[in-house]
């Protein structure tokens, strides 16, 4: 089974069990002067377990299959620019750990400075007007942002490739 597949399993299990838990609700309680929707009051009952136990089963599957891309995630490599990533680091990187990079390198700025020199009201104590002086260069500003916004920008669709080539890994049930 394809990555890919695996997922699409796990989005059905999920529909499946709410689809379940839906029929749980309306099968598990009525009023006593109302007709079962099933042929004995006991048929209903064993629905309500059925459906439990399938829930139960799903889940179970659900995990396994969780546990299966895990593995796989953690174990499968791809190059990015030069770069070797597990599928896992790309996915933190592409839900994350991205965006707080962008916004390391926004964080170069000379905001806090300004904000100062406003309160010094353009004379320090020594008589002199301070100026703001900058520890960083703005190219390395703009290429960190580059480097970033370039690698995120390239995961989803190198993802999607990887996803639909990539078997798999399973682990043992439990």
């Amino acid at each position: 089974m394809k990555l890919v597949e695996a997922m699409k399993k796990l989005r059905i299990i999920e529909k499946r069990m709410n689809e379940n838990t839906k029929s749980i609700t309306q099968y598990a309680s009525m009023l006593s002067n109302e007709k079962s929707y099933f042929v004995t009051d006991q048929d209903q009952k064993n629905k309500v377990k059925e459906l439990i136990q399938s829930n139960t089963d799903l889940m179970k599957e659900y995990l396994w299959l969780k546990r299966c891309i895990e593995k796989t995630n953690l174990e499968t490599e791809m190059e990015m620019d030069g770069i070797k990533y597990t599928l896992s680091e790309l996915l933190i990187i592409k839900r994350k750990m991205g965006a707080t990079m962008l916004h390391t390198f926004d964080s170069l700025n000379d905001q806090s400075a300004k904000e100062r020199m406003i309160q010094f009201r353009g004379v320090a104590s020594d008589g002199k007007t301070p100026t703001i002086v900058r520890y960083y260069l703005e190219n390395d500003k703009i290429e960190g942002k580059r480097v970033y916004q370039n690698l995120l920008d390239n995961i989803e669709s190198r993802l999607e490739v990887q996803n639909a080539t990539t078997e798999l890994i399973e682990v043992p049930k439990r």
